[in-house]
């Protein structure tokens, strides 16, 4: 690659959800990888949604095996890929998570932890206990800072992941990853 470009291949799965089960309810996740100015999507898919999963006992995990792939080409590093899920319970906003994906290549396994805003006005702690659930308009703007330190959030669970990372044309621009696992 001579034109001053690199490529990140991210391929594997987010596992399982670890949260507060209760039998009866029907769980699914959304996912959408957020990137910066300067980066393209040659391949995959940028955003998906997982299969809705019933939940039979108490305290089961959450099995979603939600295969995700993606391929991507940039020019520098600034705005490295970041995973965003979003985590319902029956409808119902559970969890968002984030992280960003591993600069070494090689396979990873993630703790995604999850969190979910809180409200912010005494109407919405009233409407809370009628199952008002408060929700960002756009959870990809939890990879940025813009507007963060405005939201109050409680911890709610995680998400298991495992991805493998891919480079290309890294050592050609300068960029030290450090050791291959």
């Amino acid at each position: 690659m001579s034109d001053g470009t690199f490529l990140v291949s991210i391929s594997g799965q987010l596992e399982y959800i670890e949260a507060f089960v209760e039998a009866g309810s029907d769980w699914y996740c959304k996912y959408e990888f957020v990137t910066g100015p300067d980066w393209k999507l040659i391949g995959g898919i940028e955003a998906g949604l997982s299969q809705i999963c019933s939940v039979n006992r108490n305290g089961e995990k959450i099995v979603l095996n939600l295969p995700i792939e993606v391929m991507l080409k940039s020019t520098n590093v600034y705005g490295w890929p970041q995973l965003v899920l979003s985590v319902y319970k029956n409808m119902t906003l559970e969890g968002y998570g984030r992280c960003h994906i591993p600069l070494t290549p090689g396979t990873h396994g993630l703790d995604i932890f999850l969190s979910k805003p809180l409200t912010s006005t005494f109407l919405g702690y009233i409407a809370s206990f009628f199952g008002y659930q408060p929700e960002l308009l756009q959870p990809k703007m939890l990879a940025t800072t813009a507007g963060n330190q405005l939201l109050r959030m409680t911890s709610t669970g995680q998400v298991k992941a495992t991805i493998s990372v891919v480079t290309q044309g890294f050592k050609n621009l300068g960029y030290d990853v450090g050791r291959v696992r």
